[in-house]
C-alpha cells in the first residue's frame, strides 16, 4: 500500500472559521448553524490498494485521472453511488466535517484506460483508499472498516 494523495491545505482553526462565518452570516454564533462543520472538511490521506497500486506503477498515465476522481469527490461529485451513499457523504461533510465512511465510484473516460474498469474511492475512519471495483476488499474492511458501514455492498 502506497500513499497516493495528501491534501496540502492547512487545517483551519475553529477561531478562523468562526470569525469568517460571523462576518459572512452576520450572526454571533455561526457554530450553531447546520452545516458549520463542513468548513473544517479535509480529505484524509489516500492510499492505492491492491492491483491499482501495480497498475499505477506500470502506467503513470493513471495518476492524472485518479487525482481528478479525488477532485470530483471533494467537489461533491461522487460518480456512481446509491442515494443512501450520496446522502451519507453529504451528511458526513456538512454535519460532521468529515469524510469518514464515505465513498465514490468512477470510470475512466480515456479510451486507453477504459480497460481498467471502475475505480472506488472509499474513506474509513482515518484514511482513504483508491482501488479497482473488481478488487476483493475483505482484507481492507477487516483492518480498517466498521461492521456498521458496508458501503461496498451496493
Amino acid at each position: 500500500m502506497v500513499i497516493f494523495y495528501r491534501e496540502n491545505s492547512g487545517e483551519k482553526t475553529y477561531e478562523e472559521v468562526t470569525e469568517v462565518c460571523r462576518k459572512g452570516y452576520g450572526i454571533k454564533n455561526p457554530g450553531r448553524v447546520s452545516g458549520f462543520q463542513g468548513f473544517f472538511f479535509r480529505l484524509f490521506d489516500v492510499y492505492l490498494y491492491g492491483k491499482l497500486e501495480d497498475w499505477v506503477r506500470n502506467n503513470p498515465k493513471l495518476e492524472k485521472p485518479l487525482v481528478e476522481f479525488i477532485r470530483r469527490f471533494s467537489a461533491e461529485d461522487y460518480g456512481f453511488v446509491t442515494v443512501a451513499e450520496r446522502n451519507n457523504n453529504l451528511e458526513g461533510k456538512w454535519l460532521c466535517g468529515s469524510c469518514s465512511y464515505t465513498i465514490g465510484r468512477y470510470s475512466f473516460e480515456d479510451s486507453e484506460l477504459m480497460h481498467y474498469g471502475g475505480i472506488v474511492l472509499e474513506f474509513f475512519r482515518d484514511r482513504g483508499f483508491l482501488y479497482s471495483i473488481d478488487e476483493d476488499v475483505s482484507t481492507l474492511y477487516a483492518e480498517y472498516g466498521d461492521a456498521g458501514h458496508k458501503n461496498h455492498d451496493i
